[in-house]
């Protein structure tokens, strides 16, 4: 299962985009081509970007606290004046709808940003090209939920071009995990690997701390559902093994209950019984241990997040997921 940070036909009239677009599925079948290339910016990255003083500055805190009526009390009948004030009340008023499900309002506003800025003469500052590309993160996942893969791809392809030059560490890296989860869903492995390659670099360089430790153990996660997928099982067991090691650091010092650990074993799992359908094409016998594996990590995952306190629907998710290998010997999780 591939992780992500957080989460989760206006675009058409980005002239552009369209052009972009076909290229992309012109593109889809030639790895090469569709695939990413070196690009990783090292020199030192900026602050994350905060919105000026006041009710926007509000606003930002209250949607970060998940309260998006009050971000739309309050900056429903504002009149900013200067660009960056109209670019930050657009991004924020444009996330607040969306989070609300308010999607054509969100829409409007967030391809404003994208039509107003990508042609600003001078070119726009570093703060606003941040905005901008936030504004192309949340087009770019509410594609996704649509299920139109090369829109979304589209989208965080030209967020990333923004993010490699003026985002902060997190940026990049968030950016970066987009475009693999994107590629994935297009069922382009070979494209996921090279930027959750990149995605490491950039984990790599934060400084120690939270964010650094979840950058790392998300990236090495998704990596090996990806080499899981390229039929690479020992490099797929090797990351998957990584984010295991580090999700167990992380869970115990971060108070956000992630249960990391849980979905950590969860993929070596799915590996492991990757492996062994793999190997029982070529000698039944030689797959068994490999199945052994898998199962008896299924099993730990299912009493892990029992102990732990995994409830709710992930739960379920859960207990299904891994019922695939270890059927009757799951131990039965107790009803919610």
């Amino acid at each position: 299962m591939r992780l992500v940070w957080f989460d989760r036909s206006c675009v058409r009239r980005m002239g552009s985009l369209l052009v972009f677009s076909f290229w992309v599925c012109a593109c889809q079948q030639t790895e090469p081509e569709y695939a990413s290339q070196p690009s990783l910016d090292t020199s030192p990255a900026p602050e994350a970007a905060l919105p000026p003083e006041g009710a926007l500055r509000e606003a930002a805190t209250d949607l970060e606290a998940g309260d998006s009526k009050a971000v739309a009390r309050k900056l429903g009948a504002m009149q900013p004046t200067s660009p960056m004030e109209k670019a930050w009340h657009r991004l924020l008023l444009g996330e607040a709808w969306m989070d609300m499900g308010v999607q054509e309002k969100a829409v409007r506003l967030l391809l404003a940003n994208y039509e107003e800025l990508r042609d600003a003469r001078p070119a726009p500052e570093a703060a606003l090209s941040r905005i901008l590309a936030r504004s192309l993160k949340k087009l770019g996942t509410y594609y996704r939920d649509k299920q139109d893969f090369v829109e979304a791809y589209t989208l965080h392809q030209m967020q990333w071009l923004y993010m490699r030059r003026v985002g902060s560490l997190k940026d990049r890296h968030e950016a970066l995990i987009s475009l693999d989860i994107d590629a994935a869903l297009l069922r382009n492995f070979f494209a996921s690997e090279q930027w959750l390659r990149e995605a490491l670099q950039v984990a790599l360089q934060m400084p120690e701390g939270e964010d650094r430790k979840r950058s790392l153990l998300i990236t090495w996660n998704n990596l090996s559902a990806s080499l899981q997928e390229l039929i690479r099982f020992p490099d797929a067991e090797a990351a998957a093994r990584e984010s295991r090691r580090l999700s167990k650091v992380y869970d115990l010092s971060n108070q956000n209950r992630e249960f990391r650990e849980v979905w950590a074993l969860a993929q070596l799992a799915d590996v492991l019984s990757a492996w062994g359908q793999y190997l029982e094409t070529k000698d039944p016998k030689e797959s068994r241990p490999t199945y052994a594996k898998a199962e008896s990590l299924a099993i730990e995952a299912v009493m892990l997040a029992e102990q732990q306190g995994l409830s709710g629907e992930n739960r379920a998710v859960l207990e299904q997921r891994m019922r695939k290998h270890c059927g009757n010997s799951c131990r039965p999780l107790p009803a919610s």
